[in-house]
């Protein structure tokens, strides 16, 4: 059964202690209007600064016509009306848009917006650690290799160093995100499980996200589908099971996941820089800029 949810707001400076209570009963928390703007809109400029230098790639490769660049098309679909009027449909995806780590400035400006640190400040305390593992995501029409299965985020760590972690996830739509255009879907209560076996692996060839649970191993409870405008926020700790659904709307499903635990606690990932993103301990510690950030990675 698949339900929605009713939201609330945050208060000023976090959450509410019944939206915390929701979290920790449910596994995750849906936050309206966390996002202003200003946090958003530097990493949606890059991204479509992105998509104009794969259109210009398309061209000089001679899969687009110079005609077909859909320069008046918004951010949620010109990437969508580019790739359709191209030879290979998946061209530009997979040379501009497959790797989906990017520290740019505007990445760096999402990550650390105060008004997403008080929220989730509020579940872990005030020394927040922006998790090694955060993507963005561009979700085209009928791209069966984004349809992300039924999973824990715990599985794609290192389950023996971060078992013991509460690692937020915060899932945020840069546009309006559907059911049709492939928002997604918790399980709730299912955080109450340990590791459960992801023995499902979608077969679509180049899928580097399709290990997943199978039907026959998922845990009961409702399934809540996330549907968000871009500014809100889905919560989910590390063991709740959820999903990506596939996008079957004609827009691109953008949106972000970024993770965030307690500054000392084991990541899963201890071989991948993070960043201290607030200490009221080390304030002096904390990363000022998206160039500190990517210093951390040529210094390892």
């Amino acid at each position: 059964m698949s339900t929605q949810y009713n939201s609330e707001a945050p208060q000023q400076n976090g959450l509410t202690p019944q939206q915390k209570q929701q979290f920790h009963d449910d596994g995750f928390l849906f936050v309206r209007n966390v996002l202003p703007n200003e946090a958003l809109q530097p990493l949606i400029d890059e991204l479509a600064q992105l998509v104009d230098e794969g259109t210009q790639a398309a061209i000089k490769q001679g899969i687009l016509d110079p005609s077909d660049t859909y320069n008046d098309e918004s951010f949620e679909t010109r990437l969508a009306r580019v790739s359709n009027a191209c030879s290979d449909p998946n061209w530009i995806w997979s040379n501009y848009f497959r790797d989906q780590k990017i520290r740019t400035a505007g990445m760096f400006t999402l990550r650390t917006a105060p008004t997403l640190l008080d929220v989730v400040g509020a579940l872990i305390g005030e020394e927040i650690f922006a998790h090694p593992q955060f993507n963005y995501r561009a979700k085209l029409p009928d791209q069966a290799i984004t349809v992300i299965p039924w999973h824990q985020d715990l599985a794609y760590l290192i389950p023996e160093e971060a078992g013991d972690t509460l690692v937020v996830n915060v899932w945020l739509p840069l546009v309006r995100a559907t059911e049709e255009s492939g928002c997604m879907q918790v399980i709730r209560g299912s955080h109450r499980h340990n590791l459960i076996a992801h023995n499902y692996q979608d077969q679509t060839p180049g899928h580097t996200g399709g290990r997943g649970i199978s039907d026959e191993e998922l845990p009961p409870g409702d399934v809540v589908t996330a549907e968000l405008e871009a500014g809100d926020v889905l919560l989910t700790s590390e063991r709740v099971v959820h999903r990506g659904l596939p996008n079957r709307s004609d827009t691109v499903r953008w949106s972000v996941d970024t993770r965030y635990s307690q500054i000392g606690l084991p990541t899963g990932r201890e071989n991948v820089p993070g960043f201290i993103a607030r200490s009221r301990l080390n304030p002096e510690g904390i990363t000022k800029s998206h160039h500190d950030w990517n210093r951390q990675f040529t210094s390892n």
